[in-house]
């Protein structure tokens, strides 16, 4: 029986993410490099994962060089915060398109919140908001801190620490990590609860909304194994679950797999969802949501890019 090394499973991600890299890049360049939309935080996620795997094959054919592999150990630990960033960013982007076609923003003002660009976001961004019948611009709003950059600063910090070679270093990165992994599942539970709130407009989405609105539906559970195997790693006692000397096998099958099932299936959609943009359909001050077949129903969502008709 052939056992599996961490040398094997370095292998494998390096070939499999250089090729799905150029498929993001791909996607990303279809769509514009507009962090919000998502998919970018794929093509760093591969990327991350191709430098890692590089390390891991370095320290392996140099076992003296310690620092190729407490760096591939670190690239390791950080997988979840592009998969939670690309996720927030698709999800955004549905609520944003729903948003403009239909008034009720309750929706659209959490996303605001959690959102890649918004509330507690790394960079301002134009919100639209209903004044007089139209969409207008709103001022900037000032930049916060982002909660998945802060847990991937703090994951990126704890594993530094506790790979340093001064042991009174390690019990504050062990702190800093589960601290990370901590807010990790707090984003990931908002995630899931704004997914779930974002059902209430599957009516008036159009098809392109769809697929991503289930796409990220069928990524919850992986990315929820991964972040349980994060969990365990950090949380519980079983040495099989560490990232630095555990069980490979286990980090295959609990983190590895769910991470490119993830980035395919995100991948996949971006090939397939028109590049475009949004236009308001009908913009009635103080109006209810309209309803699928009344008269004043007009699915817009995101429109082939191209000259408009008049």
């Amino acid at each position: 029986m052939t056992v599996i090394t961490a040398e094997h499973v370095a292998i494998a991600e390096l070939v499999v993410y250089i090729l799905t890299a150029l498929a993001t890049l791909f996607v990303v360049l279809r769509h514009g490099f507009h962090k919000q939309l998502g998919w970018i935080y794929l093509y760093i996620f591969c990327v991350i994962r191709v430098v890692g795997a590089v390390l891991q094959i370095l320290s392996h054919n140099d076992p003296s060089n310690t620092n190729d592999l407490e760096w591939a150990t670190i690239l390791q630990s950080v997988g979840l915060s592009p998969l939670l960033l690309a996720s927030l960013g698709l999800l955004k982007r549905i609520c944003d398109e729903t948003t403009r076609r239909v008034p009720s923003s309750n929706n659209n003002q959490f996303m605001q919140t959690f959102g890649p660009s918004g509330g507690l976001a790394g960079k301002p961004r134009n919100l639209l908001q209903k004044s007089n019948g139209r969409v207008t611009p709103q001022p900037h709003h000032p930049a916060h801190p982002h909660p998945p950059v802060i847990a991937l600063v703090l994951a990126i910090i704890g594993g530094t620490d506790q790979a340093s070679s001064n042991v009174s270093d390690h019990k504050d990165g062990r702190t800093e990590t589960r601290a990370a992994i901590t807010l990790f599942l707090f984003i990931y539970l908002a995630l899931g609860l704004l997914w779930l709130i974002t059902a209430r407009d599957l009516g008036v989405m159009v098809g392109a909304q769809r697929r991503i609105y289930f796409a990220l539906f069928l990524a919850l559970p992986p990315i929820a194994v991964r972040l349980l195997y994060s969990l365990l790693g950090d949380f519980g006692h079983h040495p099989k679950f560490s990232v630095r000397d555990g069980s490979v096998s286990v980090r295959l099958w609990m983190a590895t797999l769910e991470e490119f099932v993830v980035v395919l299936l995100y991948t996949i959609v971006g090939i397939f969802t028109p590049r475009g943009t949004v236009q308001v359909s009908w913009p009635v001050p103080g109006s209810e949501r309209p309803v699928q077949g009344s008269p004043r129903y007009e699915p817009m969502g995101y429109m082939e890019a191209g000259p408009q008709r008049r």
